[in-house]
């Protein structure tokens, strides 16, 4: 069954009408929806939704009123839009009647058919990633009351600040939150995005976590081949490859986004790899 693909942005920016098209030509079966401003629904052109994210953000306000800041990288309303998003999109699916949908961050490349994903195989990456995730109705529910809990109440939120300083005063950002509802309060095992012998990247810019099997990098990136059009990353310790799902280009990383297109991807019988200072493709050594 395919699943909507939903996507949340206030900006105008060319990286995420890319994005959008690239999840429909990899799921063209289906619905592909923007969450956003007036101001991006041109983004959208005939084959995507576009719905206006001011209908949907009344819980959201609510929260608004429990949120404290604590991440100095972040400025404050960044960072706030971080867990707002999720009351949107819990909000949005009540109000069509959706019980479960795909969410992805704007600047993530999907390349799979998600809609022919085994879905037991995903039950344990669900609310696991913050730019890409499986959204249950009712999981969003809990997520949502989980969130304003730690931040409503004193106790929870000073457990909410220890915990980010006890891993190296990480921000307190809705990735934390992910982590604390994923690890404990759903009591999942991490899969690091790795399913169904492929992978939902982290980070473009980051390898594989260091206690899993490492891949090939270049330019301090995660080094991307391709062969017969679909993408793989390359074991350093074994001849295997492992299929790409998405790609996170997070930061800086999003000036290569239109380069990733499915339709500018060779579809050649040999390897090749992308070759981050030229911005080509390049075939690889057999």
């Amino acid at each position: 069954m395919s699943l909507p693909i939903v996507f949340i942005h206030r900006d105008d920016e060319e990286h995420v009408g890319i994005c959008m098209q690239q999840a429909k030509t990899s799921n063209p079966s289906s619905r592909v929806i923007l969450i956003g401003n007036p101001e991006n629904k041109h983004l959208c052109g005939n084959n995507i939704e576009h719905y206006l994210l001011s209908k949907y953000n009344q819980s959201a306000q609510i929260f608004s009123t429990h949120y404290k800041h604590a991440s100095p990288l972040n400025d404050y309303t960044y960072n706030l839009f971080c867990f707002l998003r999720w009351f949107v999109l819990r909000d949005f699916m009540r109000s069509q009647g959706i019980e479960r949908c795909w969410y992805f961050d704007s600047d993530v490349m999907l390349y799979t058919d998600i809609s022919q994903l085994d879905v037991a195989s995903l039950s344990n990456f669900e609310i696991e990633y913050t730019w890409s995730t499986t959204c249950d109705l009712r999981m969003l529910d809990q997520l949502c009351d989980y969130m304003t809990k730690f931040f409503r109440e004193h106790l929870h939120y000073q457990t909410l600040l220890d915990y980010a300083k006890e891993n190296g005063d990480l921000p307190v950002s809705d990735m934390i939150l992910f982590v604390l509802f994923h690890n404990y309060a759903l009591r999942r095992s991490a899969t690091y995005g790795m399913i169904a012998a492929g992978f939902f990247d982290h980070n473009l810019n980051c390898p594989f976590p260091p206690f899993t099997p490492q891949i090939h990098s270049l330019d301090n990136k995660k080094k991307i081949y391709q062969k017969a059009g679909v993408l793989y990353c390359k074991f350093t310790e074994k001849e295997d490859y492992i299929k790409v799902h998405t790609l996170h280009f997070q930061g800086h990383a999003k000036a290569y986004i239109p380069y990733f297109r499915s339709q500018d991807i060779p579809n050649t019988d040999d390897f090749m790899y992308f070759d981050y200072p030229t911005c080509k493709w390049v075939r690889a050594e057999p």
